[in-house]
């Protein structure tokens, strides 16, 4: 998968980048105070307000991965978001004017009025540990694709890229962070509308929309909705509804990251104004990147579809001297053409499928996984401890083959703003919340300088790259960075839900039922891993959530009963 990138291309991934950076810096050299640096100044509107929101979300991992997940399993993903628009707006309409008239910094600095600083610093320390993980994996998205493009190590080009968003974050600040995310946004919706125009000409003429979307159907790749009830699902819509709900609730209710974007509005009318935006444009967004995923595997139906995605696997695969390599190799180009032919024989045709077109497609779609596990059983077996999962390179491996000059500068400008809007907002929320949270809580009441500030925000960079240096394709990156938060998310959530809504309960109550809580959510995630249990993660969220309610409100009355 190496390439080089040619002069247009360079131009329009530097010129595009670097615009962007030294745009914000400049807007931002006057910064006078520390606090200015950490949480702006209150005068963002509500598109500034709604992009930053998205941006902030949409790293490089989405852009990357979740074509992946179109590809490898349709546009069952986007359940993941059916809570999110119920629980943006609940947030607009009844949890900023909260935070709004308690005049705070930080969602953590809330907690602190309502039950005192111990139940304050457990959520901030869930959210420094769950972002900083975060935030880690962010890093590690980008770094696939300079390994990708130029051929270096993972690990060096996971410092480069470090090296760049960190000096971009300890220079900006929060208003950098804010003015620069529009424009990211900006380049990343004309970047994947022009991939998505390039992959429908790739298709033959006699291959329509509505006949690639047949063409899907045949896979259960177009299959939206899962009505099923079973929890062992990852993607339905119950779990979309409720544990989508309570992760977009505790997301963007609780984690700094979100709420800093959205705290430096200028009223609480901007505020409504820019989550309302989006709510409605984030479900067709990933729709769309979905789409595109799914799109690729139709075009992969008329060209060639490699074993292996992952250009250090498919090396791999490819010095390993065994007769069953040949005979995999031979089968894969057997089934490849079959498909061909087949997928021809369709986009040719005025009546559609026929039955036995489609039972001959299904069945070489099976032949296509039996051989991939095969090879995967041989790759293991030559190469222990090797990663197989390769969905994050389908996106990646087309475009550096099939995108014309500029335009393929222009996508990896798309993935790099992906990177630098997502990763210096987590790194700007992480210094924030570790100097109001912490530092001046522990008796120095003094402001903090913008010194100290930017040493906090590259000490939070530099612990990212170390996390993103350990880091590994155990999942699909999408799915990773969101198993993550789901750990740790629903407990959050549950403190926030008792200050909300109950706040007498006891502080000491609270804090337990937090502590115990999050215990609980971390031995149901390790009973699934073990397969003892069968769970999608996303009822983490609505689990550690109710149990933080139900536990404060009886550890509260047997101290009132007392």
């Amino acid at each position: 998968m190496e390439s080089s990138l040619s002069s247009l291309d360079w131009v329009a991934l530097i010129g595009t980048l670097g615009f962007i950076t030294f745009y914000g810096i400049w807007k931002t050299k006057n910064k006078k105070t520390g606090k200015e640096f950490l949480v702006g100044s209150k005068e963002s509107h509500w598109a500034t307000i709604g992009l930053g929101i998205i941006a902030t979300q949409a790293s490089a991992i989405t852009f990357i991965s979740t074509p992946g997940q179109g590809f490898a399993d349709g546009l069952r993903f986007v359940q993941f978001y059916f809570g999110m628009p119920i629980a943006l707006l609940l947030i607009g309409i009844y949890v900023v004017p909260r935070y709004m008239s308690s005049g705070v910094s930080t969602a953590y600095s809330f907690l602190q009025k309502v039950y005192g600083n111990k139940v304050r610093w457990l959520a901030a320390s869930l959210f420094l540990l769950s972002r900083s993980l975060s935030a880690g994996i962010t890093l590690y998205a980008p770094g696939i694709v300079l390994s990708a493009v130029f051929g270096w190590s993972l690990n060096a080009t996971i410092l480069i890229t470090g090296a760049i968003v960190i000096l971009y974050t300890v220079f900006g600040g929060y208003k950098a962070v804010s003015l620069t995310q529009s424009f990211q946004m900006l380049v990343v919706f004309i970047g994947l509308f022009a991939a998505g125009f390039v992959l429908i000409q790739e298709l033959p003429d006699t291959m329509s929309f509505s006949k690639s979307w047949d063409l899907m159907a045949v896979y259960d790749r177009t299959k939206i909705l899962d009505w099923s009830f079973n929890p062992s699902n990852r993607y339905t819509v119950w779990s979309g509804l409720a544990g989508g709900f309570f992760l977009a609730m505790a997301y963007f209710g609780t984690d700094q990251s979100q709420v800093g974007r959205y705290l430096g509005g200028k009223s609480k009318r901007e505020i409504r104004i820019g989550m309302s935006f989006t709510a409605l444009i984030k479900i067709p967004m990933q729709l769309f990147i979905l789409g595109l995923g799914l799109m690729l595997f139709t075009t992969m139906h008329f060209s060639d579809e490699p074993i292996w995605h992952n250009p250090s696997v498919q090396s791999k695969w490819q010095s390993i001297s065994f007769s069953e390599v040949n005979s995999i190799n031979q089968s894969w180009e057997s089934m490849i053409s079959d498909r061909r032919e087949n997928a021809i024989e369709f986009s040719e045709s005025n009546s559609g499928f026929n039955q036995e077109l489609k039972n001959e497609l299904v069945l070489l779609d099976q032949k296509r996984d039996s051989l991939k596990n095969k090879a995967e059983m041989i790759l293991v077996n030559n190469y222990p401890g090797i990663e197989t999962k390769d969905t994050d390179y389908v996106f990646l491996g087309w475009a550096l083959k099939s995108l014309p000059m500029g335009l393929l500068g222009l996508l990896l400008a798309v993935i790099f703003s992906g990177a630098m809007s997502s990763c210096s907002a987590e790194l700007n929320a992480l210094s924030a919340t570790s100097i109001v949270d912490f530092k001046e809580t522990f008796g120095k009441k003094k402001e903090t300088s913008v010194f100290i500030s930017r040493a906090l925000t590259a000490f939070w960079g530099f612990l990212a790259l170390i996390i993103a240096m350990s880091a590994s394709l155990s999942e699909n990156l999408i799915q990773l960075v969101n198993i993550i938060g789901s750990l740790f998310y629903g407990p959050m959530l549950g403190l926030f839900a008792c200050a909300w809504i109950f706040p007498r309960f006891k502080p000491s109550a609270v804090f337990t039922a937090g502590m115990i809580s999050q215990m609980m959510v971390l031995v149901l995630h390790l009973l699934n891993n073990l397969d003892i249990i069968q769970l999608g993660y996303l009822w983490y969220n609505l689990i550690g959530c109710i149990c933080v309610v139900i536990i404060s409100s009886i550890l509260s009355l047997s101290v009132s009963n007392k």
